[in-house]
């Protein structure tokens, strides 16, 4: 991903320009030099929301994203270098996403999940999908919640955006630290309500 993280940086000014952002909690995220296996889980108010939170801060991001953004070679090309993303086939049961997911946590890089699934036509909170609680579970990662907010919740040229990181969220917090009997619909519940408190913090 060197290449995409090259591109960011030199784009950055002119994407903040266009974008202002303000960060808040960025020492809330720990040091790939930590050990701790990671998931960033947000919500998801617009599509740039995936360069937001990667010039919001500097550790790599995996996202898992919808195999229709893949249609072709370039498209492929594009999405897995600069936002370091692979498709995952939504609604049914992508077993091989879900391995993958679960190798890039092993091997302590930091994957990037929207939990609603999908982005948020109102700006509202949905409900979550239960594809982070379980990768989750099945790599013992904490969740490290992230708010993106602005104004009724519409990204705009030239409107602030905040993109708020609150701190990781425990397997045994989540009811998640019980391999065999994990508690998916809480811990994904629990997100999400996290998330909503991150917001209601910085309003």
């Amino acid at each position: 991903m060197w290449f995409g993280r090259f591109l960011l940086f030199i784009l950055k000014p002119i994407f903040w320009l266009l974008f202002p952002y303000k960060t808040v909690g960025k020492k809330n995220i720990p040091s790939a030099k930590d050990g701790m296996r990671l998931i960033m889980c947000s919500n998801h108010i617009s599509d740039i929301d995936p360069v937001f939170i990667l010039e919001a801060q500097r550790r790599p991001v995996y996202y898992m994203a919808k195999s229709e953004l893949f249609p072709n070679k370039l498209a492929t090309w594009f999405f897995s270098t600069v936002f370091g993303a692979f498709p995952v086939q939504r609604g049914k049961g992508d077993s091989g996403a879900i391995d993958r997911s679960v190798q890039l946590v092993h091997d302590g890089k930091m994957l990037g999940i929207f939990p609603e699934g999908t982005r948020s036509r109102d700006g509202s909170l949905g409900r979550a999908k239960s594809g982070a609680a379980l990768i989750a579970s099945a790599s013992g990662a904490h969740i490290l919640p992230v708010a993106v907010m602005t104004k009724s919740q519409k990204v705009k040229l030239f409107r602030k955006t905040t993109i708020i990181f609150g701190k990781p969220m425990s397997p045994a917090e989540l009811r998640l630290d019980d391999a065999e009997k994990p508690d998916l619909r809480y811990a994904s519940r629990r997100i999400m309500e996290r998330i909503g408190e991150l917001m209601e913090e910085n309003s």
